[in-house]
């Protein structure tokens, strides 16, 4: 199965930081995350990739070259407007029955193995990645008549974290208007179409999960993965 990266997107709200790159060359602790990303993928045995670019797509090119000799990649180009659906079906020749997406600024240590088994068994359309979050209010549900129907204080919920595995199948249910809807709305709309199908699966991931929209978040995202591989480390030394 072939790894699609989706890294077309600017991330606007980086301000300066992606002036002049696109978000996924945003460094992590020196490394960007495209950088985190293949190297990952390649330690769980990946080395088929498509990189579906836009903006600076010159740059995330550019990028790629390093690991020349050590993955097969290739490239769909659907223009700096278009929208994640529109990537994916722009990119649908490039792979086979099936390809797991992925964007390009999340990092994760999502075990490919399990999922895909995950997605074959339950023989889906289309497999989402969720993790948990823990809202930080109480969730006050009522009726028509102001009577409190349902609270729930701090509740787990489960939130989709940008890994999908997609069958190419799955994108003959996609009307023109939808796959022309910018950002992610097209990716939702077609998402929801496969809901009401029933073909539409979620598979949970309780591992690392990183991703970042603003300064802010990117700092606490540098955080989070240096725990993360001190973590890792601690626990390689225990092993051995």
């Amino acid at each position: 199965m072939k790894i699609l990266v989706m890294c077309g997107g600017r991330g606007r709200r980086l301000g300066k930081l992606t002036d002049r790159v696109p978000k996924p060359l945003v460094c992590l602790n020196g490394k960007t995350i495209l950088e985190l990303k293949i190297e990952e993928y390649l330690r769980q045995g990946c080395r088929n990739f498509i990189f579906c670019t836009g903006y600076r797509g010159d740059l995330i090119r550019e990028a790629v070259r390093r690991y020349e000799d050590r993955i097969d990649a290739v490239f769909s180009d659907a223009g700096e407007e278009a929208g994640i659906l529109e990537r994916l079906c722009h990119a649908r020749e490039l792979f086979d029955d099936q390809v797991f997406m992925t964007y390009g600024d999340t990092f994760t240590n999502l075990s490919l193995a399990k999922l895909l088994a995950f997605h074959e068994e339950g023989g889906h359309e289309a497999t989402l990645v969720t993790a948990p979050i823990q809202n930080p209010f109480g969730l006050v549900e009522f009726d028509g008549r102001n009577r409190v129907t349902s609270f729930r204080e701090k509740p787990v919920l489960k939130y989709y974290i940008g890994h999908a595995v997609v069958r190419k199948s799955a994108l003959r249910f996609v009307p023109d208007e939808i796959r022309r809807m910018r950002d992610g709305e097209g990716l939702v709309a077609f998402f929801k179409i496969l809901m009401a199908m029933e073909r539409l699966g979620a598979y949970e991931h309780t591992g690392l999960e990183i991703s970042f929209n603003t300064p802010d978040e990117l700092k606490m995202a540098e955080e989070k993965l240096c725990q993360f591989y001190t973590m890792s480390e601690v626990e390689d030394g225990l092993e051995g």
